[in-house]
């Protein structure tokens, strides 16, 4: 997986920076969809805003936050993506929405069937 960690207006501290790849190692195992992550992190003057644009099989997803510290901006945007993240997932899974490699190929028919089945009708 592909991570890239952005600061807009301040460098972003080695703690923050380790917080926010956990997450992004945790999501992967637990998911196990997501190929690249780009996260862009945003201070202004009260407040810190965080936004994630996640890209994984088939759908991109964005979430974008903001709160009055990084912390609680970074818990806050981890709660929108996984809620996004087991909707994709399950959309994945389900029968409308399965990916068609998983469907059963049918086998070959060989000649002499065939043949058996033209003299049959």
């Amino acid at each position: 997986m592909i991570k890239n960690i952005t600061p807009r207006n301040e460098k972003v501290s080695p703690a923050v920076k380790e917080k926010i790849e956990a997450w992004l190692k945790h999501s992967q195992e637990r998911y196990d969809i997501i190929n690249s992550a780009q996260i862009t992190i945003d201070s202004m003057e009260r407040s810190e805003a965080i936004e994630a644009t996640l890209h994984t099989n088939g759908k991109e997803i964005y979430a974008k936050t903001t709160a009055p510290n990084l912390y609680a901006a970074i818990d806050s945007l981890t709660d929108k993506i996984d809620r996004q993240l087991t909707k994709a997932k399950e959309k994945m899974s389900s029968k409308k929405g399965g990916p068609r490699h998983l469907e059963p190929v049918p086998e070959p028919i060989s000649e002499a069937e065939l043949e058996a089945m033209a003299l049959e009708e």
